[in-house]
């Protein structure tokens, strides 16, 4: 009997080993590890999470206009009264140039991919301090959430260009304004791919924008500044300027008999070369300034949005720039959204 309760240890373990079941395959965990240092955008993970991504787009959708008295035509109504405004100082007053076009189109075809812009970057820079129990109850991808916020914002933007669309259609079938400057063509279709750079590029400047405000909740109160800022420093918006300004000629000089007419000349002479330095000196400054507001990346995405829109040739080499700046701007604030995020559940 003790015998047989005396066994081998190595076969008793070997036995024993055998006689346990593995685990299912179902009950194995996943382990979860935070993000540390610089990463990469995981499009793995935002591809697994797709529906939730669009669920958390249509809810910021119907969170905006839920027990709205207008509903969706706010999503028409800012863009519109941008237009009126732009139209009576920049196209009545100012009288600036506009390439042939009805200043209402070309502001209104400018103003709707700005409005996109402007609303989704400020949108997605509060997206985490209003989703502040999905951060820290549950795990999400968190790029997810400044992400839907860009997306409730795209929605807006389609119905403003549907709209814009039947402006256009107003404008050249039933109009009595000026519409050569109008082309309908196969250009217009790039319209699709600089939509896409800016959606790259709000979504770059949203996630960065909403990884600052969690660490810095004085960017709360900037961001409102900062997104006018930026409209007013994105000339394209509102004046072409592409089209050099015509040069001023000087008045003729009526001829006189003896010294009174030569008096007149030298003093006539001196009155036009005072005007000219100065317009010079201006023109000098607002060669420069125009050469700074280049480097803004929506400045080139603006103009090649209203040149496709209407069939104008596409300034290249500002698409092309823009282009680079904004697949700059959505790694690093992908990237910089990553390095703070193992930080968020704690501070938000």
């Amino acid at each position: 009997m003790s015998d047989m309760l005396i066994d081998d240890p190595e076969s008793n373990v070997a036995q024993t080993g055998s006689a346990l079941p593995s685990p299912p395959r179902g009950n194995r965990g996943t382990l979860i590890r935070p993000r540390s240092g610089w990463a990469f955008v995981n499009v793995g993970e935002l591809w697994r999470y797709r529906e939730l991504l669009f669920f958390l787009t249509w809810r910021d959708v119907k969170i905006r206009y839920k027990q709205s008295l207008l509903g969706i035509a706010w999503a028409v109504i800012q863009p519109t009264l941008y237009m009126v405004v732009f139209t009576i100082i920049f196209g009545k007053m100012a009288k600036v140039p506009t390439d042939d076009i009805p200043y209402p189109l070309f502001s209104f075809s400018a103003l709707i991919l700005w409005n996109f812009y402007a609303v989704g970057i400020a949108q997605a820079g509060n997206s985490l301090l209003l989703s502040a129990p999905l951060v820290t109850k549950v795990y999400v991808p968190r790029l997810t959430i400044p992400f839907a916020s860009v997306g409730s914002a795209l929605f807006d933007f389609f119905v403003a260009f549907s709209v814009l669309l039947l402006v256009m259609v107003f404008y050249i079938n039933f109009s009595t304004a000026d519409t050569s400057g109008v082309i309908v063509g196969p250009i217009m279709l790039m319209v699709f791919p600089v939509l896409f750079l800016t959606i790259l590029l709000a979504l770059g400047v949203g996630t960065m924008l909403a990884a600052l405000n969690v660490a810095y909740r004085d960017f709360k109160h900037t961001i409102p500044f900062l997104v006018q800022l930026w409209m007013f420093s994105t000339p394209a918006i509102y004046m072409s300027v592409d089209e050099p300004a015509a040069a001023a000629s000087p008045p003729a000089v009526v001829q006189q008999d003896g010294i009174a007419a030569s008096e007149t000349q030298e003093k006539k002479t001196a009155v036009q070369s005072e005007a000219g330095a100065e317009t010079s000196g201006e023109m000098g400054i607002w060669a420069y300034v125009k050469k700074i507001l280049q480097l803004n990346p929506m400045n080139g995405l603006i103009s090649s949005f209203r040149a496709a829109l209407l069939g104008h040739a596409l300034p290249w080499s500002e698409l092309g720039y823009s282009a680079l700046v904004v697949i700059f701007g959505f790694i690093f604030g992908c990237m910089y959204f990553y390095r703070l995020e193992p930080k968020f559940a704690d501070i938000i």
